[in-house]
């Protein structure tokens, strides 16, 4: 799904339907099948994006009854059309051809449910269109059980028998059809009004392709390498099955663009994720959603980062990353969490069990052991000691804390936002900060007062001297 696969639009005498109308029983969700996640991304939108980048604008999504869940979903642009009762593909098909206008001269029909499809092989359907009446895409499966099996005569497409209905001798093939076609509209459109139930009372759209040969109508096969450009997801296992082929497409793509994967296969990466060359990801990672790793990063071992963005030479280890913005050559780890809105500069140091939320923390800024920074806007070179926290909820509302550059802050501090800190302040340990220290000061104790600084004694020992 990334958009250097966008092919040259078509022009509008081209439509896609795409169904989604099936109930996915033996998915055993109440979840509709067509929402499950592969690669982070429901298949649903998965196969509308491939639609979209095959260059077909017009766009008919077949959808069941009371399905609020799946409608949201849907992008804008995409009409939707209802299949009452569950009567098979070619019923589904009907809905949404009636849906399609007369301009339209070919009809792609995609399924909602093949997650892995690309442009490129919708394309290459449609444009075996208007040669033959039909084109279909077909490909070869060591496992061909539970798909309809494409006969032929040679090179011609004589009919696809559903394995319902199929002789024994016909479950031997392994060349099976997808839910991928394409179909001259205006015959498409008449043959629907055939269409003949089958033994099961579904209206089977495979029987289309009997149909057209009977005629004398080209059924013209699309021939694909690889077996999950049209395979569709039924079950849990094929969902997993599903995910494994989505990475390893993924790996081997960063493996080519120069990114060390130390053990591939215990390495997860969504594929809207982008790594630069020279990172280096190790065992039991997962990159989410919209993660940039910029060049020399080192991931890992267990790691999550979900929408983030990570600089150069940075480490992430053992720790969780969501929703943050971090820096060249910052050190991430282990047991820390960054939560949404959290920023990290060039060169901050995060150590054991270190949380951040909703905070920046400048540049040089260390934070090492247990502490919790949040709603927080930390400065430069700051040390943060351990067990040191933001108390920035009052029980109704969230406040800021403001700590200035190079202050310390001393081991199990609580300040009590809202709050600010001047440049060089300084808290002793286990001080509870409930006001606002100037630059420079020296606070202490509980709640903080305070204390003798720096600057008052050095003018008393110039003083003693004199």
């Amino acid at each position: 799904m990334t958009p250097d696969t966008l092919l040259t639009p078509l022009d509008g005498s081209t439509a896609a339907v795409i169904l989604a109308a099936g109930r996915g029983v033996r998915m055993r969700s109440s979840v509709p099948k067509v929402l499950h996640r592969v690669g982070g991304v429901p298949m649903l939108l998965r196969a509308l994006h491939a639609v979209r980048a095959a260059g077909i604008q017009q766009a008919v999504l077949v959808v069941p009854p009371e399905s609020a869940e799946l409608r949201a979903l849907v992008p804008d642009g995409i009409e939707l059309a209802e299949q009452a009762r569950p009567m098979g593909t070619g019923d589904a098909v009907h809905a949404g051809v009636d849906r399609l206008n007369g301009q339209v001269r070919r009809v792609v029909v995609v399924g909602g449910d093949t997650p892995l499809i690309g442009p490129g092989t919708i394309r290459a359907v449609v444009e075996a269109v208007p040669e033959a009446t039909v084109s279909v895409g077909v490909t070869e499966i060591e496992d061909p059980t539970g798909y309809g099996r494409v006969i032929t005569e040679g090179d011609r497409v004589m009919r696809v028998v559903e394995e319902a209905d199929a002789s024994d001798e016909e479950r031997r093939v392994r060349l099976v059809n997808g839910m991928l076609w394409a179909f001259d509209a205006d015959w498409l459109r008449a043959a629907l009004e055939r269409l003949q139930p089958s033994r099961s009372g579904e209206l089977y759209l495979t029987a289309l392709m009997e149909a057209a040969t009977n005629e004398g109508s080209l059924v013209e096969a699309v021939k694909l390498t690889d077996p999950w450009e049209v395979r569709g997801v039924n079950t849990r296992g094929e969902l997993a099955a599903a995910e494994a082929a989505l990475q390893d497409r993924i790996r081997n793509r960063l493996l080519d663009a120069g990114v060390t994967l130390v053990d591939p296969n215990t390495t997860f990466v969504d594929e809207s994720v982008v790594v630069e060359s020279d990172a280096v990801i190790h065992p039991q990672s997962y990159l989410r959603g919209g993660t940039t790793i910029a060049a020399g990063a080192v991931i890992g071992p267990g790691a999550e980062i979900i929408d983030s963005s990570i600089g150069s030479e940075t480490r992430v280890w053992w720790s969780v990353v969501e929703g943050a913005t971090v820096g060249a050559r910052v050190t991430i780890g282990p047991y820390c969490r960054l939560r949404p809105g959290a920023v990290l500069d060039d060169d901050v140091a995060l150590g054991s069990f270190g949380e951040v939320k909703n905070s920046r923390l400048g540049s040089g800024t260390q934070m090492h052991h247990f502490s919790y920074v949040g709603d927080a806007q930390v400065g430069r070179n700051v040390n943060i000691g351990a067990g040191a926290v933001t108390c920035n909820f009052d029980g109704v509302d969230k406040h800021q804390t403001i700590i200035g550059d190079g202050s310390f802050i001393g081991s199990d501090t609580m300040l009590v936002a809202p709050v600010e800190l001047g440049d060089g302040a300084l808290t002793g340990a286990g001080s509870v900060v409930t006001r606002s220290v100037p630059s420079g000061g020296r606070v202490a104790g509980v709640p903080a007062r305070a204390i003798p600084g720096r600057a008052k004694r050095e003018a008393s020992d110039q003083a003693e001297q004199k």
